[in-house]
Parts: C-alpha cells; structure tokens; sequence
C-alpha cells in the first residue's frame, strides 16, 4: 500500500483467518496484520530499504462485513482502536483523519528489508 503521509515506505497489509481456540472453534472475524516502516528518523519519505529490526506489526480484526476494520496502533504509540474502512473502488484503507493508503497493483517488494523476501507472522 501507499501512504501518503509516509511516501515509498512499506505498508503491508495481511488480512487472516482468525486464531484456533482451544475448543477448536473459531472466531467470527478475521484478523488483519499491518507490517511497516516510517523511514530514517527525521524524514518524511522513505528512499532506504528497511532491516527487519525498524520494522513495526500492529494488528486488528476485520468486521463480518469486510469493508472495516479496528486495529491496534498502540504498539507505535497510536489509539488501540482505530477503526478503518475499506473503498473497494481504488482498493483503499481510509482512516477517520482522511489518510488513505491505496493499493499499489503488483505489490511493493522494493520496500522490504533486503534481508527477507517475504515477511511472516511471529
């Protein structure tokens, strides 16, 4: 994804089955995984490629609807709740403050650590 707010730095965004509970259920909603880097301290765009160590995860789960979504930014310092809504139209993320991270066609690659071809949950 592409975040205005943060030009060519990674935006991940993994949309999951929900976890396995003990009694071999299920819950309703999915579970949605956001993986990125804001760049160099200091700077308003990323023109690096990341380590897997400035690397930040927050996660969320996704409504049965699957056009929202609230997720959790506390990890970097944000609300615990933050509720997203999904524009099938350009294949957005829209946050309440208007930030709008659109999916790039074809992924982003370029942007992640070069120490890793993929990035997979811990």
């Amino acid at each position: 994804y592409d975040d205005p707010n943060h030009p060519n730095c990674l935006r991940q965004v993994k949309v999951v089955g929900a976890p396995l509970r003990g009694d071999g259920s299920r819950p309703a909603n999915p579970i949605i995984e956001v993986t990125g880097y804001d760049g160099k301290s200091g700077e308003k765009m990323c023109t690096d490629r990341p380590t897997r160590s400035d690397l930040w995860k927050v996660q969320g789960t996704v409504n049965r609807n699957n056009l929202e979504a609230v997720i959790d930014f506390s990890p970097k310092g944000g609300p615990s709740n933050l509720k997203t809504t999904f524009d099938n139209g350009d294949k957005s993320i829209v946050f309440p403050d208007g930030n709008r991270w659109t999916k790039v066609v074809g992924g982003t690659r370029n942007r992640l650590p070069e120490d890793m071809s993929t990035l997979k949950s811990s």
